[in-house]
């Protein structure tokens, strides 16, 4: 059985009339009854009967019909997601952190929206934990994390490298000097004591008397200028307030904080998430400049 004699069937068999599915199809309708008898000499059935100027389906044609609209469903089903390959379109949902989302995000959702308008874009505010979880679960299509995730099902683009640095408010420091003395006296504020934080406590032999957990780096911030407590912290997110004069630095360890894109291994040929990959790789450099 050829396709196109299934195709022009099943024009037929949806409106019951011979030029009308020629009209439909471009053909002459000696073409479409050609077509047809070709399909019922395959088949050994007869497809269609004709009393006075009305046609109807016989059995076999009625059988036919039910597959054939299986099939042809599938088949644009199928071309619709081949569509999807060769343009970005649809939903794309980012999850990051507060920080990245307000400095970096913001800018880059812009530039990308303005190339591929027809995608609805939705952004998501987490930490960088609950950011690998919503990418994980497929409740996010990409994330941008401080830190790695290693999850085998998920593929990490390092986009950026930024000094971690141990701050404090300058009144605070007159008044105790060194850090370790500032440890005993004030709360360490921040998101996570793992990973490379506890390296960095580790390496200038500091250990938190007590902790205040946050749930975003820019509460890390605040508290930190409202006196509550020290902090150890991307350098970007408190740029303008030590030049300002408002935090000062206590220690700085070089390139510690890795930034990584993460998404689904799965989804990389997905056009609308490679294409935003793409954005991210051509346009965060620019911003961290």
């Amino acid at each position: 059985m050829e396709l196109r004699h299934l195709r022009t069937f099943h024009v037929v068999a949806e409106c019951l009339n011979l030029t009308k599915a020629a009209e439909m199809l471009r053909y002459t309708q000696p073409t479409i009854s050609l077509q047809i008898q070709a399909l019922e000499k395959d088949i050994g059935h007869t497809l269609l009967n004709r009393v006075g100027k009305r046609t109807f389906l016989t059995p076999t044609g009625k059988l036919l019909k039910k597959h054939t609209d299986k099939l042809f469903q599938d088949l644009e089903e199928l071309e619709q997601d081949l569509r999807r390959l060769e343009k970005p379109y649809g939903n794309l949902s980012i999850a990051a952190p507060e920080f990245y989302c307000s400095y970096y995000l913001s800018q880059l959702l812009s530039i990308y929206i303005k190339l591929h308008p027809q995608v609805q874009m939705k952004l998501l505010c987490y930490n960088s934990k609950e950011t690998v979880k919503l990418v994980d679960s497929n409740k996010a299509d990409l994330g941008i994390i401080a830190g790695t995730c290693n999850r085998p099902g998920i593929e990490e683009i390092l986009i950026d490298q930024e000094d971690l640095v141990l701050v404090a408010h300058p009144l605070m420091v007159k008044s105790r000097g060194s850090a370790a003395e500032l440890f005993e006296e004030y709360p360490f504020i921040t998101y996570d004591i793992d990973g490379v934080i506890k390296e960095c406590l580790d390496e200038i032999n500091c250990k938190p008397t007590s902790t205040i957990e946050c749930g975003s780096e820019e509460a890390i911030k605040r508290a930190v200028l409202s006196q509550t407590g020290i902090a150890l912290i991307s350098d970007v997110i408190i740029d303008k307030e030590v030049k300002q004069g408002n935090l000062q630095v206590l220690h700085r360890f070089p390139n510690r904080l890795l930034t990584h894109l993460i998404y689904p291994k799965d989804q990389r040929d997905d056009s609308t998430v490679s294409s935003f990959i793409d954005v991210v790789l051509d346009v965060w450099p620019t911003l961290r400049a």
